[in-house]
């Protein structure tokens, strides 16, 4: 019995992890990285057109407020009165960055996606370039962009090539061809719609589509049923379902509202279940998908800080039901985590308050109210009864329950998603690193790049809010005796999870801002609590910044106990030793600081170090530590290292000793110095006391 059970969690859980792989498999697809890039360029235009619309909603009730209800509007023309046309360039943009690499004259690719737009929309219209067009919008961002990638990579660029022209004239001569082929292949279809369907353009395809569909049906509850799905499927498309769909609200559910109108006016009772009004206020609550569900999920139940954010952000708009921040924002358009529940939640809705109503708990809508109420308010004004309050709170919760699952199933897809690019990004800086090249992160093109950005921009975030972290690894001799503690950065992102420092240095020094950061270092770490530890306190620093006049100011204004703090300095450059830096060591010595130099080999330039007489400390480079036990030129140039170190009286350490075997190898050599995981990892300062006694306890 038990076997069996065991079993069949099992079986379950396999299950769970199969539906999750299918759905990161589908995230994972070209065609949804590209809108999900795309969409969040979109946001800030998405957040305009959001609060303009709700401005504009408000000031109009009140005639003194004339003059902002006009900025409002315009602020909404710019912004969701094209939004079409600004998606379709934002789209072809993001569908760019999938590409492996940049090809010539891509820059024309968005601008040459609102031109196949303006085509597949029959001309220039206005009417059509709000949120109507965005599925057409869509098509002609990855039409054009796929199209022309496709063909740049077919044609060699010396066909088009001009000896001696400028180089921006070179690569618009590479536009021509391609462009022209994308643009004639989009007037080529749309013209073979217009003939098939008899209308206009491919913009209409879906109007005419859902209004052949609904010609002959009534108003019902499978009537109402079909609306909501299909509105609801072309809303998952990026199509503005309710705009396709406008007609037939208008001739069938419409018409309900003014036989329930007339009713109530003649002193009758109402019939109508299936309205327009029913269908925004009880049904469509928060706008499409009853998203305002969604948003209470994803603030109940989402760990995930970006996902939290964007809640916040959308609340007021969604309070009056303008969704487009969240539907567009978070996304839920070409988002295959979110399809069942958004599909779900509002026919779940329907079929309560049509039971609802038809067993006459609460009143069939007798009131037409505006879309911008918001939720209760709008079900009390419907129905003239405070059931049609409850009634939403009711679905409201249905719908929460219904979304909240998929809000912890999207928190799983974020977190494996943002592991499996910091694992590719650290992979990129390894191979780059190995291969000796300068690492180049955030000039790269595609995902990585994209997240190299991302993930420089948050650690710049948090270093200017002083969220820095500092890890303490404890140095210990032959006879267990902690001489030394080395402070290391740590970084622990919300949602990536620890960061390698490596890898912070490296965007750090990216973006100019690895002054910055090694200077936050050491500002924390001198102001920490080291009382009770005698031993001497590294800190790292690069050679940039100890070149950096502001570094010897900041060490200027921060002297101490002479031996207490020690400068261990990172050989990613080299140091100049000129006249000028050793009088500048000099200072460091006498505000009493002692000098380190970190990965220290046989190499000229650690040699060069030596020669200022300045270093008190030198650190074994890791690789000759590490292949001590199987390369033997290795040990003999630490043993060449050790005899130096006797000849000028200064220290050697051996960093990643992580076995008693090396240790004991290390100390043959005659090396005494040690740190690394045999010992202790880098611990948080208030566990640092106890990790030495208890080591030194073993004397």
């Amino acid at each position: 019995m038990k076997c069996g059970i065991i079993e069949e969690i099992r079986e379950k859980n396999m299950r769970k992890e199969k539906f999750s792989a299918g759905l990161a498999k589908m995230e994972s697809c070209r065609l949804i990285r590209a809108v999900r890039a795309g969409l969040t360029i979109a946001i800030p235009i998405l957040m305009i057109g959001s609060f303009s619309l709700l401005i504009r909603t408000f000031a109009g009730y009140f005639p003194a407020l004339a003059f902002i209800e006009e900025l409002a509007e315009l602020l909404y023309q710019c912004t969701f009165g094209i939004l079409s046309v600004l998606l379709t360039g934002c789209l072809a943009w993001g569908a760019l960055q999938t590409e492996e690499k940049p090809l010539a004259g891509d820059w024309i690719v968005p601008p040459a996606a609102v031109m196949v737009f303006i085509i597949l929309n029959g001309g220039l219209k206005l009417e059509s370039a709000g949120a109507v067009g965005t599925f057409t919008a869509v098509c002609a961002a990855f039409f054009t962009s796929f199209t022309y990638c496709w063909l740049r990579r077919k044609l060699p660029d010396e066909h088009f090539f001009t000896p001696g022209a400028d180089y921006n004239f070179n690569q618009a001569l590479t536009a021509i061809l391609p462009m022209l082929a994308v643009l004639l292949g989009a007037a080529v279809f749309n013209e073979g719609i217009r003939l098939v369907f008899h209308i206009e353009s491919f913009q209409e395809v879906f109007v005419l589509l859902s209004n052949t569909l609904f010609r002959h049906m009534g108003r019902g509850l499978v009537s109402s049923a079909l609306f909501v799905f299909l509105s609801s499927v072309l809303w998952l498309l990026g199509i503005h379902g309710a705009n396709v769909l406008e007609n037939v609200s208008r001739s069938l559910f419409q018409e309900g509202m003014q036989i329930n109108v007339a009713a109530a006016a003649a002193g009758m009772a109402p019939t109508e279940i299936f309205t327009k009004t029913f269908l925004d206020n009880f049904v469509f609550i928060g706008g499409c998908g009853t998203l305002i569900c969604l948003l209470i999920a994803l603030m109940l139940f989402s760990r995930q800080r970006v996902s939290r954010t964007l809640a916040k952000t959308a609340v007021i708009p969604m309070l009056f039901n303008i969704n487009e921040l969240m539907i567009f924002g978070l996304p839920v358009v070409f988002n295959p985590v979110f399809v069942i529940p958004f599909l779900l939640t509002p026919l779940v809705c329907l079929f309560t308050s049509s039971l609802a109503m038809g067993m006459g708990w609460v009143p069939v809508c007798v009131q037409g109210v505006e879309w911008t109420t918001p939720a209760l308010i709008s079900g009390y004004l419907a129905t003239r009864s405070w059931t049609g309050a409850l009634l939403q709170i009711v679905n409201i919760a249905l719908g929460v329950g219904i979304y909240a699952p998929f809000v912890l199933l999207y928190d799983k897809m974020l977190i494996r998603q943002s592991q499996q690019q910091m694992s590719e990004l650290i992979e990129t800086l390894d191979a780059q690193m190995e291969q000796g090249k300068s690492a180049n992160l955030i000039g790269m093109h595609g995902a990585v790049g994209n997240f190299a950005k991302l993930l420089a921009a948050e650690i710049n975030n948090d270093l200017q809010q002083n969220h820095i972290e500092m890890g303490y690894q404890p140095q210990f001799d032959a006879e267990n005796h902690c001489f030394g503690v080395e402070a290391l950065l740590r970084y622990t992102h919300p949602r990536y999870g620890k960061v390698p420092p490596p890898l912070i240095i490296d965007l750090a020094k990216e973006t100019d801002q690895l002054q910055a950061l090694e200077m936050a270092v050491f500002t924390q770490v001198l102001q920490a609590d080291f009382s009770g530890i005698d031993a001497v306190i590294s800190m790292n620093v690069t050679v940039d910044t100890l070149k950096s006049e502001v570094f010897a100011d900041f060490l200027r204004q921060h002297p101490v106990p002479k031996g207490r703090y020690c400068i261990e300095v990172t050989e990613q450059n080299t140091l100049l030793l000129d006249e000028a830096m050793r009088q500048r060591l000099k200072e460091f010595k006498d505000l009493g600081y002692s000098l380190a130099v970190d990965d220290f080999s046989m190499g000229s330039t650690s040699l060069k170090y030596l020669q200022s007489s300045q270093f008190e400390l030198v650190k074994l480079d890791g690789s000759l530590v590490k292949n001590a036990r199987v390369n033997a030129s290795g040990r003999q140039i630490i043993q060449s290292i050790l005899y130096l170190a006797q000849s000028m009286n200064f220290t050697v350490i051996a960093e990643y000793v992580e076995t008693a075997e090396l240790r004991d190898l290390l100390k043959e050599l005659g090396c005494t110095h040690y740190q690394g995981y045999l010992y202790s990892p880098a611990v948080p300062l208030k566990q640092l006391r106890t990790v030495i006694r208890e080591i030194e306890a073993q004397r």
